[in-house]
């Protein structure tokens, strides 16, 4: 409606507005005192209005489309004035937007007052100008913050008059005597100035102090920053410098200031202005500066033919000595990189906000983003911050985890299952976790630890097992096997065929860990008969063929068909019946044919063991979907001597490289297998599982490998960063209670006031000489009432409620009678800590008895007797002492006084 009034429609407007962009330099500020408008001008003054729009709307003329979320409309246009060289929007005297003065600078020196209201201006402010003697262009204007009726201007060099003058717009006088071209003056008031500086001198640009009065910063010459005090009119201070345009003062520091010249902006300290503290270069000739208003340290300056405005971070830097490096961040934000832009503005509320307008008059409403600080927890909740006021969480519970998979969070959910702890059965531990190689893995473990247990598993010499592959074992010794025709079962119709196995004692250890140590008939239907409880219809099938049970084979797979709703298992067990043995029959030419086409790794390996003819067997042994324990059984049974050794080598080696701990099985948990867990743990980060398996089997080798400490003590150490301490305490009690396991020393002992020495019978240090206390026994409370110290004989601390010297020490008590015969028991039992009898003899003195004191007064007293006197009361028992002894501690509430404590 506005527009309207000045004879224009909007879409004219517009259009004018385009027009004139190609050939006018495009200038844009935020208003100060409306947050939703700013203002544009090239050839004349244009006010616009910012509104919030969807994403997905779509903005027609004569609106502008700003950004995805706001668009623009033009509220009203002042081409009441012309040759415009520079604006400055008012920042008080009017609480009404349209009612705010603008002082604007013409080419010809005048200087003049006009907002965009057609409503005359209550103040009468509006018009009024001021008139320089001479017609020069005007440089830069700048109001006062804190006096905003005050108005500095800053123009070209005359020989006869000063450039920078200083003008109280609420003031006038008479028009002046001299004239010179008025074709564009009107007929307003003129403005007196209260000042004025710079005779016979050029002012590029001035600026008005936003903290001390009446202070105003002016580039003068080409070669000086001056400071000027308006109360006393004279000039205050002196820079010499060539950085003397765009003059800013920083909103957010009293005593900075920026400056530029050519390619480089000058940062300068009011307090020692003779030098500037800090320079930032460019790339190109800076046309524009100016410093963020929400953001302290945030400064921007634009170059001249350039599409992104330039952000210079110098929160951080501190004006040391000529030595130290600066700590500024450059960052460079395009908003619209088809065109250069012309001018830049500042929001004065909206956090880190910024308008751009380019020569082709588009306009670009901007958030610079800030530079986030990233914290990631140990319980994978992922932290930034947002803004300056906000910080922004996600867990690991959020959607934007399910699109990776991290090894921290697997490691979490493990562990809070008990992933480890199962001591019993090993194998349990895999069942937690969706891995089928850590399923594998804990399975071979559990089966090996049997073996080590019993004892029953000899090496070669009577050796024990200790947890070796089978590669380590057939490493032992040089191979010598005998070939063994074994016969087909289930043909008895046809004549008798026999299978070519090899047979040595190496092999059958090595089956045995492959879990193939069939000894007798038995012991083969018992494993099929687990895998086909399993669902593994096709394994089981495959096994009993390569251990010739041809009709075994084709019963189960009759079975899995019925019982898994299979029908192609039955089409199987049917082609499996019409094996036979002639190298060039029917059978065997469709089978080498059309096993390819078969899904299941177990049918084909199975079909091309029954067809092989050069008796190589790299059809079955190159299926790598088969189980590892499978194919290396496999291979110890039909390979020859050499032909063994060179595959498990092989085999050995790809799957160390690839740290698949299905390789275990081969290298076992020596040296190489060792290398296995480390490759793996370089893999996949899952340090959890190596320092488990290093726990339950290697505790005795880890003072020889220091990878294996390093990976316990990693593990415990994140346990405690996830906040796990349960699980991280039941660990500790599994690693204790391992015969290997080094218990920590004693280092907190009890000592007397008067000597220094100890007085517990039960805390021995290594090296540390017997406590003399001892002699008395532990096996009876009367003997261990013992109120003095046993090296010096003094009297020992009185309870300082019952006033009885404590004696009755803490410690290690034995709580079964001598005539049960408790003590034999447990020194016979001493190679099993989880017995009950040891467990039972280990049990701490009764806690009533403990010495207790507080670390900060030092007063103290039987712990029953404290505990019942802190119940009523928050100040230590003893007179004229105020310590807050409860207060202090952590543990302000105690379930029982008489609580006896057990260690596992």
């Amino acid at each position: 409606r506005r527009s309207s009034n000045l004879g224009y429609n909007a879409h004219t407007i517009y259009h004018h507005w385009r027009l004139n962009m190609s050939s006018v330099r495009v200038d844009v500020q935020w208003s100060p005192v409306a947050a939703d408008q700013f203002l544009t001008w090239g050839s004349d003054l244009q006010l616009y209005q910012v509104q919030d729009i969807v994403p997905s709307e779509t903005v027609q003329l004569p609106r502008l489309q700003l950004g995805p979320k706001t668009a623009a409309s033009l509220l009203s246009t002042n081409n009441d004035l012309q040759y415009i060289k520079c604006v400055a929007w008012c920042p008080g005297l009017e609480t009404d937007p349209s009612n705010q003065l603008l002082a604007v600078g013409q080419a010809n020196g005048k200087v003049a007052l006009t907002t965009f209201s057609k409503i005359p201006d209550p103040h009468g402010i509006k018009g009024r100008e001021f008139i320089p003697k001479h017609s020069r262009p005007v440089n830069s204007l700048a109001w006062s913050t804190q006096e905003p009726q005050l108005l500095s201007a800053g123009l070209d060099k005359i020989r006869t008059d000063h450039s920078v003058i200083v003008c109280d717009v609420t003031r006038t006088s008479q028009p002046p005597s001299y004239a010179f071209d008025q074709r564009n003056s009107s007929a307003g008031d003129v403005m007196k100035p209260l000042n004025e500086f710079g005779l016979a001198e050029t002012a590029h640009s001035v600026a008005f102090s936003l903290h001390a009065s009446r202070t105003l910063i002016a580039g003068m010459n080409n070669k000086h920053i001056k400071l000027f005090d308006l109360r006393e009119g004279k000039l205050c201070a002196t820079a010499n410098t060539k950085a003397v345009y765009g003059i800013c003062a920083d909103v957010h520091n009293e005593h900075r200031l920026a400056s530029f010249s050519e390619n480089q902006v000058s940062i300068w300290d009011l307090r020692s202005i003779e030098r500037p503290v800090l320079y930032l270069d460019a790339t190109k000739p800076i046309t524009k500066l100016s410093w963020c208003p929400s953001r302290v340290g945030l400064l921007a300056s634009l170059s001249r033919d350039s599409a992104a405005v330039r952000i210079y971070d110098i929160l951080h830097y501190t004006h040391g000595g000529e030595d130290q490096e600066p700590a500024v961040i450059t960052r460079s934000i395009n908003t619209d990189s088809s065109t250069y832009i012309s001018a830049f503005s500042w929001h004065p509320t909206h956090e880190n906000r910024i308008i751009t307008a380019s020569y082709t008059g588009k306009l670009v409403d901007y958030n610079v983003h800030e530079r986030i600080t990233l914290n990631w927890s140990a319980t994978s909740a992922l932290m930034w911050t947002n803004g300056k006021k906000m910080l922004q969480q996600i867990d690991c519970q959020h959607p934007v985890y399910s699109h990776f998979d991290d090894i921290s969070i697997a490691i979490m959910t493990r562990a809070q299952k008990k992933y480890g702890l199962h001591v019993e059965n090993l194998a349990t531990n895999g069942e937690v976790t969706d891995d089928v190689s850590l399923r594998n893995l804990w399975t071979w473990l559990d089966a090996a630890r049997s073996l080590v247990l019993t004892g029953n598993f000899k090496l070669p010499g009577g050796m024990p097992y200790r947890y070796q592959g089978v590669w380590s074992l057939m490493s032992l010794s040089t191979l010598s096997s005998d070939v063994v025709s074994r016969p087909w079962i289930g043909l008895e119709a046809q004549k008798p065929h026999f299978a070519k196995v090899f047979r040595c004692e190496e092999r059958s250890r090595a089956l045995e860990l492959c879990s193939w140590g069939f000894e007798n008939e038995t012991v083969l239907n018992s494993f099929l008969s687990q895998l086909e409880a399993t669902g593994n219809h096709t394994r089981a099938a495959a096994v009993a063929v390569f251990n010739q049970r041809l009709k075994q084979a084709i019963l189960i797979l009759q079975r899995g068909a019925s019982s898994k709703k299979l029908p192609a298992l039955n089409s199987t067990a049917m082609a499996l019946s019409g094996f036979t043995e002639e190298r060039k029959g029917l059978w065997r030419e469709t089978c080498v044919n059309l096993r390819t086409q078969l899904t299941d790794p177990y049918l084909r390996a199975m079909f091309a063991f029954l067809t092989d003819d050069a008796d190589s067997y790299d059809p079955v042994l190159g299926e790598t979907e088969m189980a590892i324990e499978d194919r290396v059984a496999f291979a110890c049974t039909y390979l020859s001597d050499v032909r063994l050794m060179e595959y498990l080598e092989k085999l050995n080696t790809q799957l160390t490289e690839e740290g698949n701990l299905d390789g275990i099985l081969l290298s076992g948990l020596c040296s190489e297998g060792i290398d296995l867990l480390q490759r793996y743990v370089d893999l996949t980060g899952d340090v959890q599982t190596v320092a488990l398996v290093t726990i339950h089997t290697l505790q005795h080798a880890m003072t020889k490998d220091s990878r294996l400490s390093h990976w316990v003590q990693s593990y415990r150490n994140l346990l405690d960063s996830l906040r796990l301490w349960n699980e991280r305490a039941q660990l500790d009690v599994i690693m204790n209670d391992n015969k290997h396991a080094e218990r920590p020393p004693q280092h907190i002992y009890i000592t007397c006031n008067f000597c220094k020495k100890g007085i517990s019978a039960y805390i021995q240090a290594p090296g540390r000489p017997r406590n003399p206390y001892a002699r008395f026994g532990t096996g009876s409370a009367n003997k261990s009432k013992m109120q003095a110290c046993p090296n010096c004989r003094k009297p020992l601390p009185r309870c300082s409620l019952c006033l009885v010297h404590m004696g009755t020490p803490s410690g290690w008590g034995s709580s079964i009678p001598k005539s049960s015969g408790g003590e034999d028991n447990a020194e016979g039992d001493s190679s099993t800590p989880t017995s009950d009898t040891a467990v039972r003899r280990r049990k701490l003195s009764n806690f009533t008895s403990w010495f207790t004191w507080c670390q900060t007064c030092r007063h103290g007293g039987h712990a029953h007797h404290l505990m019942e006197w802190f119940k009523e009361h928050t100040e230590c028992p003893v007179t004229s002492c105020n310590c807050k002894c409860m207060s202090l501690d952590t543990v302000n509430k105690v379930a029982s006084s008489s609580v006896s404590v057990m260690a596992k």
